[in-house]
């Protein structure tokens, strides 16, 4: 049986779409991997900046930077959005960024209105960072997905170095600051597991006037 023109034209431009699609992937693995191996490599740079808020513990909510200068020019940044109240690494991100790019981002770091921040020492900032994924857990919450690879940015800092204490929670329970993203469906498993996990009583948990509203 022989193909048309038609027919084989068509057969072609079929090979010819897979051919493309598979060497897409081949490329994107091997941009994953490249990558990995650039942010594996930054655990070890110098330290470039360190930030952490100056009323984290007021707020209870607030994100904490760190970055690496690469030899390349380029720096390796990552972000950690804390929890003190409760929930622990809420939110990460890691990133490869030129020069001029962290510059912007540092100044809108620093110049942030929403949570103003100080310069800290690398220990504490990888210190607060564990002690408050280590306090979510126990209440059976895991941090944000991203933070397994945000957190290899740490590298060789010592937490052990940092003599300063944190008490998480407030007034000795655990707080639930309903936040503005969180989902009906978060919410509800968020009060499950802390039921489940402190018993009636044992948390306290704060809506928003928004979600007052419309709970009513």
């Amino acid at each position: 049986m022989t193909l048309n023109a038609k027919s084989l034209q068509k057969k072609r431009a079929k090979k010819a779409a897979k051919r493309k699609e598979a060497q897409k992937s081949v490329s994107g693995l091997a941009g994953l991997f490249g990558f990995a191996q650039e942010w594996a490599a930054a655990s070890h740079a110098p330290v470039a900046d360190v930030w952490a808020p100056t009323e984290l513990f007021d707020r209870g909510m607030g994100s904490v930077w760190l970055s690496r200068a690469l030899p390349d020019g380029d720096y390796a940044v990552a972000s950690f959005l804390l929890d003190t109240y409760c929930l622990g690494v809420k939110d990460a991100l890691y990133q490869i960024v030129d020069a001029r790019k962290y510059a912007e981002l540092m100044d809108w770091v620093r110049h942030s209105p929403d949570a103003p921040l100080r310069r800290e020492h690398p220990a504490y900032v990888r210190k607060l960072v564990e002690r408050a994924e280590a306090y979510a857990r126990d209440l059976g919450f895991e941090p944000h997905k991203d933070y397994k690879v945000a957190k290899l940015l740490f590298g060789d800092i010592e937490a052990g170095s940092c003599p300063a204490s944190f008490t998480f929670g407030q007034d000795g329970k655990p707080l639930y600051c309903v936040g503005p993203r969180d989902s009906p469906t978060f919410q509800r498993r968020v009060i499950r597991q802390l039921e489940k996990r402190c018993g009636a009583g044992g948390y306290h948990c704060l809506m928003s006037m928004r979600e007052q509203e419309f709970d009513e």
